[in-house]
């Protein structure tokens, strides 16, 4: 199970890139090469020393109750759109979005502190996984999902553990996501369409874990800025 392309491996080859990027991978110099990934694909994160993160660190902690640590550690998700930069994230406290279902370049995680990994669903051609990523767009501008994060948290404390501490999300709460939820809709959607929507909870450690993606993933590099 992959670890995911680390800061510390060196750049593959160098690049050229006149257009605006994000601040954090001017500063690090370096972004990541999407020309293995297609639409739909799954993009995971996470923050190479946790400790940096309370909230990646509570995330690693409770998802550690339920899966072992190679999927633990694994704490945001999103939806790679396919124009090699975009992916649709939920999120919060980014600063200059709102809080909620987003658009935004996967460069903002080319930092130097981020690991990424890359994962393909199984068993479905080009255009069911560019369904993916429509049906991840349909939800832009919906909300960030507090009450899931909340959730999340308290099956640390727990004694019954993550799981048990709940099973499904309310109905009240199936237009509000968090990262995997969103990854997790998006999934449905190609399958199923608009019309069935949230199941059960997901966590970036399910997505990490499950068997709907192929084993081979799709090889991630770094590629130098000139």
């Amino acid at each position: 199970m992959s670890d995911g392309l680390l800061p510390s491996v060196s750049p593959s080859r160098t690049i050229r890139i006149d257009r605006e990027l994000p601040p954090e991978a001017r500063a690090w110099g370096r972004i990541v090469d999407l020309t293995p990934l297609e639409p739909g694909d799954l993009l995971l994160f996470r923050p190479v020393d946790p400790r940096s993160d309370k909230l990646s660190l509570r995330i690693i902690e409770a998802q550690g109750k339920i899966l072992p640590a190679r999927h633990a550690q694994w704490t945001h998700a999103a939806v790679y759109l396919g124009d090699d930069e975009h992916i649709c994230e939920a999120n919060f406290k980014v600063p200059g979005a709102p809080n909620g279902v987003n658009v935004r370049s996967v460069f903002c995680y080319c930092d130097g502190k981020h690991a990424i990994r890359a994962r393909r669903p199984r068993n479905m051609d080009s255009k069911s996984r560019l369904r993916i990523a429509i049906g991840a767009l349909t939800n832009l501008g919906s909300r960030y999902s507090f009450e899931q994060i909340l959730a999340f948290s308290g099956a640390v404390r727990s004694t019954r553990g993550f799981w048990k501490s709940f099973q499904r999300i309310p109905r009240s709460q199936t237009q509000a996501f968090v990262c995997s939820t969103l990854y997790q809709d998006a999934y449905n959607f190609a399958f199923q369409g608009a019309g069935i929507r949230l199941g059960t909870r997901c966590t970036p450690a399910h997505l990490s874990a499950s068997g709907d993606f192929e084993d081979n993933e799709p090889p991630l590099q770094w590629l130098q800025i000139e």
